[in-house]
């Protein structure tokens, strides 16, 4: 993760908090001021860390964590798509074909 997507995270948190949504695009998206604005109304801590538990034992965990809400794209390219093959035998060097 880069700065920008821990910044966004946090404001996902704060949004989901408050019951906002926030459009901010890549290179001219909120300012630090404006999140922090919106994470101290939210009464949310300004790295956005808090203690997590072990579902299992119930203990917390001795370090805080980075958490929040973040949207994901998941890009459509998949491998299967892109693999080709070719029978052996001659083929033209100039342009690939056989």
């Amino acid at each position: 993760m880069n700065l920008g997507q821990i910044y966004e995270t946090i404001l996902g948190w704060a949004g989901d908090k408050l019951g906002k949504k926030y459009y901010t695009p890549v290179f001219d998206g909120a300012s630090i001021d404006q999140i922090n604005t919106e994470i101290d109304e939210a009464n949310l801590p300004r790295l956005g860390q808090t203690y997590l538990f072990d579902g299992g034992t119930g203990k917390r965990f001795e370090q805080k964590a980075t958490v929040g809400i973040i949207y994901m794209l998941k890009l459509g390219h998949l491998i299967e798509d892109k693999m080709h093959a070719r029978s052996i035998g001659p083929y033209s060097l100039i342009t690939n074909n056989h």
